[in-house]
């Protein structure tokens, strides 16, 4: 007679990689909190003219507004590439 363990012939082995997603949101963290701290530190108002527009605001939203299309772009292109390696 051969006695199995019946609990360990199903599990999945475990996912490492806890650490760097941790690791990941911090840093993001500090760099929100960095970027805050910017933003309320430049307050000083800017004109600027884009395309026939005039807006008057505060040069930190518009670091503030840049930085947030700059990661809109980054997760479009991100995600761009996830879908071509995905069709490959």
């Amino acid at each position: 007679m051969i006695a199995t363990d019946s609990t360990s012939a199903h599990t999945a082995p475990r996912r490492r990689g806890g650490f760097a997603s941790k690791l990941a949101l911090v840093v993001a963290l500090v760099f929100t909190i960095a970027l805050v701290i910017f933003v309320l530190q430049n307050t000083v108002h800017e004109n600027v003219n884009f395309i026939g527009w005039n807006f008057g605001l505060p040069q930190g939203v518009w670091l503030l507004g840049a930085a947030a299309v700059g990661s809109v772009i980054t997760l479009a292109v991100t995600a761009a590439l996830r879908v071509r390696s995905a069709v490959r």
